[in-house]
């Protein structure tokens, strides 16, 4: 008897090109996922090294038929600069730079909100979009072409909060939004308001998974692995986060991104909530009666998620 095959999910990556964006983009690679395109957003990045860094992991998992599309909108509230520089240290990383960059075999793209229209159309299954950056995008294709909305299976998302506090400390905001959101709350108000199924993972689970000195140090266990020594410098990057902004840094968007493979990790409960769009608590996710059905993740098994990433990246 022959057996068959459950095809892979098809996914669209749209991510903003920090640290743990680009650490999403590797774990993705690992995958036994159909990756159909990339679109880079212009939020917590400066553009030109994010797309250069996003060419570059594609060239080292030997993706470098996977179109990369540059994001030319951006929402209202622009991220710190000092966060957006990420990229031009991991551009000169020495592991991305052992070979000259490979010739691009995809052909010319379009600018992102409007290659994200063309992979949608010429998807011959139901696309999970994987977002770990602002939904400006998403947004801008679902206003110009609502009919797309039938061929998106599933929205994975990070961002928002609900029970925990927001990560925005921006002059008079009140703290209570998470910055994915708060960066184009409109569009996230546009997406949220679609039947299309959307899986969350807000601070609040997001939150459960800092990045631990262990957990760094243990890619040093592998080192002349390419994947395991990008992974691990990109995570050595983030020490300091709590002696400058007095917070964590947490796997945020390589949280999110381990659910297409690792779904177990997580426990879920369908939640009602809304997007605040104006006022102090802009961009804040809130529970309500009457707004949509999200499947959020509540709960992730902690020292299972290490084990995954350290397993997939080494």
């Amino acid at each position: 008897m022959t057996e068959t095959r459950t095809p892979a999910r098809a996914v669209i990556m749209d991510h903003d090109g920090s640290l743990d964006d680009l650490l999403s983009l590797l774990l993705l690679t690992r995958y036994d996922v159909d990756l159909q395109g990339v679109a880079v957003t212009p939020a917590d990045c400066l553009l030109a090294p994010a797309l250069s860094v996003t060419h570059r992991i594609l060239d080292l998992a030997d993706l470098p038929h996977v179109q990369v599309a540059p994001g030319s909108l951006s929402g209202p509230h622009p991220f710190p600069m000092a966060w957006r520089t990420d990229a031009l240290r991991v551009e000169a990383l020495p592991v991305l730079n052992r070979f000259p960059p490979r010739e691009r075999t995809s052909g010319p793209v379009l600018p992102a909100h409007e290659q994200l229209v063309k992979w949608i159309e010429q998807a011959a299954t139901p696309l999970t979009i994987l977002v770990t950056g602002p939904l400006t995008n998403l947004a801008w294709c679902l206003d110009k072409h609502p009919w797309l909305e039938q061929a998106i299976g599933e929205i994975v998302f990070m961002g928002g909060a609900f029970d925990v506090e927001g990560n925005v400390e921006e002059p008079g905001h009140d703290g209570s939004a998470e910055w994915n959101v708060y960066c184009d709350p409109k569009a996230a108000q546009r997406v949220f308001a679609t039947q299309i199924p959307i899986t969350l993972f807000p601070l609040d689970v997001t939150n459960q998974v800092p990045v631990t000195d262990e957990f760094v140090r243990a890619f040093g266990a592998h080192y002349g692995n390419p994947a395991s020594d990008l992974a691990g410098s990109l995570l050595a990057m983030t020490f300091g986060t709590v002696e400058t902004v007095g917070s964590p840094y947490c796997c945020w968007d390589s949280l999110a991104t381990s659910y297409l493979a690792a779904p177990e990790l997580f426990t879920f409960d369908q939640v009602r909530c809304t997007v605040v769009v104006d006022g102090a608590s802009e961009g804040r996710t809130v529970r309500a009666d009457d707004g949509r059905v999200v499947r959020c993740a509540i709960t992730v098994k902690q020292e299972d998620f290490y084990r995954h990433c350290l397993q997939l990246l080494t």
